[in-house]
């Protein structure tokens, strides 16, 4: 056993480690033992095959010794705790301690958390274990490395050298006795593990983000409150040993509780799973791929829309799953209303696979507004209880371990939008944590196409680290054009430390790339390639109507209403249901109201888009899918009206597919969503066809991009897909859809026109300017770190971190003002504004803070830019983290009706039929 070098002093009881909402404090010796023993036990059940070796090999050594070092470290991780300025939280238990005569008072300033204190004082406490400090690089020496780790433990590491102003708060004497003992007692608990030989960039940060799960998890206030009542009297090492061998069962209650564990599959086949048999796709990934992969890799499939890539994605992630050890699977989407579609379809294909408890996580900024999503995960998930925090920054929430916005991709499966996962690629708070919830699953990226450059870069840093991690990939697309396909998926071999020629991903079809050198990428083959393509044949029939933005009354045949009207007469005359796909909210709203007020009664319209308070937004999706998805109620005649939100994942099918001109990979898109399934169709739409409104000049003969677009799509983008159509009166799918990306993503040399040349030059200097943007934000690849304070580097919060450039929203709450000075969340006045909670202290319930949110809207930032509220939210809002986030649009009620809320040459009013109607005098 390797001592200390200090007396064997006794660790003082006195000394705290939780204190908050506790009847008395908790003994700091006894959380951390707690903690460390849920790390061993993590270690055990939840982290992953791959992930355990990553650990083992970054430290240089086995498995078991591996548990027992993180077991160590975690156990260390609140050791700052044991300084003056800490201690001093709780009044009464500090002059305790300063009442017994051996310590000092010395807290100064009391700005060393104690995050920072733990990792000042490491490395002098880990020296005398065996810990070298030498090395020609500071920060790659594993005792630094370690006490990063600790310095960590709140989401951010620090700097590792250098002077440090608060070292002199960190308590001589009798303080740094206390320090050394703690650090031996835990050493002693945890089977004295010698130091690794080395610590790597890569396993320092699934340590760190398991360190983190283990606090807080030890954290929990009715654990702390059930331990304090079996804790030892004594503090020795051998009473440290005691209670970590007792707490066994009840560390396993904390991870059952939590979720934690990872779920049972049934042996299960295609058609136990689906209710169909497999298609061509889905029975070549099943016949060619899954029976020969035996280790990590990338999996990319690319088909037409509605061509089942969902389900082969998802009996591929259960198979990659099952050779990897993987416990689960992340889906992540484009969208929040991707995602909470996605959401209803893999539940239930979890129900059928798990043998047992299989919690499916929902994950986006309101997820917990899902009706169906919210109901099942509070029958489904206990709540354990407040975490307790000593700590001014309580960003753990109170409640549902696996729906926080931290903790969800902890959950085995879960179903969310794309940013939550590539977080874990930007230098913000809890990127590791994400990392490791992320590395221990099966990463499912669907609609791979649909990224800008900026949020493209993130993707490739997060797929680097997941190729590092040896975590499977699977990517989905529609339209994915063969050069962003081979950036990716050299970005995964890169991490992975893999080198090879660049990939060729056949469209339709599938690639699978191993992480591992010595195997051979797989392709489908050329029989199975042909049965795809054989088995669902569409061509298109493409309509391009020139179509001119106008307003006042319709006087040209060219005028955009009319042509709507015109090529929805077959609806209107004879029944069938049709979706028009506009390219803004206004021009929906607009096209909505001419549609509604010309087309019969017997014809339902409805409308949908972003700007639908949550609660009606819901409806209106779950209204649509229930009418439009492959089993939808079809007896009445139907126009959809919608935004982009329709263009991804939702399975919705249409006998005519209306569309304003968009670039050619969302042209495809929209075009899915017509004759979908096979179904009955009414006589005029027996083929399939796509009319694109195609917008024009003054003088009807030149495309011009409207300027009510604004940035919505690149100028090139729309020339060149504008000019594309032109040559083209048929789209064949999926015979010509690569061929269509490419002339427009991906074109030769452009010489014979110097508009669209001048145009793509300036597309190009704009994925550049994104690709810049992405690369400050950004995490340094696994091979470049050198410092783990690279990592953390920015100091923007997570909830304000962008993963979409220039994508910044507000969520605005529409708050009516009678002139008696009453509020109201209706201009019926039927529903006050709520002025307070109902708790006792005047907190909002859980149930009250959703139905307040359920009420508002997500706009973009640059929208409501210059409003200032002319009355504030109630007081006891900003106590809460999600209504303190609100921005209210005040409206007045007069003798007349509800106003708008206006503000410079801008006015806003709630319309229950349109949702959010901004309007502005301005120009544009």
């Amino acid at each position: 056993m390797i001592g200390l070098g200090f007396d064997h002093e006794a660790v003082d009881a006195g000394i705290w480690g939780k204190s908050s909402q506790l009847l008395k404090p908790y003994p700091l010796l006894w959380h951390l033992i707690d903690t460390a023993a849920v790390a061993g036990e993590l270690w055990d059940r939840y982290l992953a095959p791959n992930q355990r070796r990553v650990i083992a090999e970054g430290l240089g050594t086995s498995d078991s010794h591996a548990k027992s070092l993180v077991m160590f470290w975690a156990g260390l991780h609140d050791v700052g705790k044991v300084s003056p300025g800490f201690q001093k939280k709780n009044e009464a238990a500090f002059g305790a301690l300063l009442a017994c005569g051996l310590y000092e008072d010395t807290s100064g300033d009391g700005s060393l958390r104690h995050d920072a204190a733990g990792q000042l004082c490491l490395p002098d406490l880990l020296g005398p274990l065996g810990y070298s400090q030498s090395g020609r690089r500071v920060s790659s020496r594993p005792v630094y490395r370690v006490a990063q780790v600790v310095g960590g433990h709140h989401g951010r590491f620090q700097q590792t050298s250098g002077p440090h102003s608060g070292r002199q708060q960190l308590g001589e004497g009798g303080w740094a006795r206390q320090r050394a003992a703690f650090v031996r007692v835990v050493h002693e608990a945890v089977g004295c593990p010698e130091p690794p030989p080395t610590v790597t960039a890569p396993a320092s940060v699934l340590v760190t983000g398991l360190v983190i799960l283990a606090d807080w998890l030890a954290s929990q206030e009715h654990f702390l409150v059930e331990q304090s009542s079996r804790v030892p009297q004594r503090t020795d090492a051998a009473s440290a040993l005691a209670h970590l061998a007792a707490l066994a069962a009840p560390v396993r209650t904390l991870l059952d509780d939590a979720g934690l564990v990872a779920p049972l599959y049934r042996s299960a086949g295609f058609e136990d799973l689906f209710p169909h048999r497999p298609n061509a796709l889905q029975r070549s990934i099943l016949d060619e791929v899954l029976p020969v992969v035996d280790g990590p890799g990338l999996m990319v499939v690319t088909a037409a829309t509605g061509d089942g890539k969902t389900e082969a994605a998802l009996v591929a992630a259960r198979r990659l799953a099952e050779v990897c050890g993987a416990h689960g699977f992340f889906f992540a989407l484009p969208t929040m209303a991707t995602s909470d579609e996605m959401y209803r379809r893999v539940r239930a294909f979890a129900a059928k696979l798990a043998a047992g408890p299989a919690p499916v996580t929902l994950l986006h900024s309101m997820s917990w507004l899902n009706a169906e999503y919210e109901a099942r995960a509070a029958a489904d998930l206990a709540d354990p209880g407040e975490v307790v925090s000593d700590d001014p920054s309580r960003d753990v929430m109170a409640t549902d371990w696996l729906r926080g916005r931290k903790r969800g991709l902890l959950a085995p499966m879960a179903v969310g939008t794309v940013d939550q996962a590539l977080l874990a690629a930007l230098t913000t708070k809890h990127n590791a944590l994400r990392l490791l919830g992320l590395s221990g699953k099966v990463f499912v990226v669907d609609e791979a196409h649909a990224y800008d450059e900026y949020m493209t870069t993130l993707l490739c840093q997060l797929l680097n680290w997941l190729g590092a991690y040896g975590c499977p990939v699977v990517l989905l697309s529609a339209t994915l054009p063969s050069s962003q396909a081979a950036t990716l998926v050299r970005a995964y071999e890169k991490g992975a430390g893999v080198e090879r020629s660049a990939c060729v991903v056949p469209y339709p079809g599938w690639t699978f790339v191993p992480a591992a050198q010595e195997r051979d990428p797989l392709s489908i083959s050329p029989q199975a390639r042909e049965a795809l393509v054989a088995g669902r044949s569409v061509k298109f029939t493409l309509d391009v109507r020139p179509v001119r933005h106008l307003d006042g009354p319709v006087s040209d045949p060219a005028d955009r209403r009319e042509v709507v009207r015109q090529v929805l007469a077959p609806v209107a005359e004879h029944g069938g249901c049709a979706g028009v796909v506009c390219n803004t909210v206004n021009d929906a709203q607009q096209t909505y109201r001419v549609i509604r007020d010309w087309m019969p009664a017997a014809v339902d319209v409805m409308l949908l888009h972003s700007r639908f308070p949550a609660r009606r937004r819901e409806e209106i999706t779950a209204a649509i899918t229930g009418r439009m998805g492959r089993a939808g109620d079809r007896s009445r005649p139907t126009v959809v009206v919608a935004t982009q939100v329709i263009e991804q994942s939702l399975d919705l099918d249409f006998d005519l597919l209306v569309t304003d001109l968009a670039p050619m990979a969302q042209l495809l898109q929209r075009a899915g969503r017509c004759h979908r399934h096979v179904r009955p169709r009414p006589s005029w739409a027996e083929q399939p066809r796509v009319v694109v409104l195609d917008p024009r000049g003054a003088d009807g003969a030149e495309h011009v991009k409207p300027a009510a677009w604004g940035d919505v799509y690149a100028r090139y983008l729309l020339r060149a897909t504008h000019q594309r159509l032109a040559d083209i009166d048929t789209i064949a799918v999926p015979h010509s859809v690569q061929s269509h990306v490419e002339a427009v993503y991906a074109p030769p040399p452009i010489r014979h026109d110097q508009v669209l040349s001048a145009e793509y030059d300036e597309y190009r200097a704009g994925r550049s300017v994104e690709r810049g943007a992405a690369e400050l934000g950004v995490i340094p690849s696994p091979d470049e770190v050198t410092d783990l304070e690279s990592l953390s580097r920015t100091d923007t919060p997570e909830w304000r971190a962008s993963t979409r450039l220039g994508a910044e929203s507000e969520r605005v709450l529409c708050c009516y003002l009678d002139p008696d000075g009453g509020q109201w969340l209706d201009a019926e006045r039927r529903t006050p504004l709520p002025q307070h909670g109902s708790r006792r202290d005047g907190r909002f319930r859980n149930e009250e803070v959703r139905a307040i949110l359920q009420e508002t809207i997500p706009v973009r930032a640059d929208l409501i830019r210059g409003y200032e509220p002319s009355t504030g939210l109630p007081t006891v809002w900003s106590e809460n983290a999600w209504l303190k986030e609100i921005h209210p649009l005040w409206m007045p009620i007069t003798p007349r009706g509800p106003g708008g809320a206006v503000w410079g040459d801008r006015s806003a009013h709630l319309d229950p039929e349109l949702g959010l109607v901004v309007t502005s005098t301005g120009a544009g």
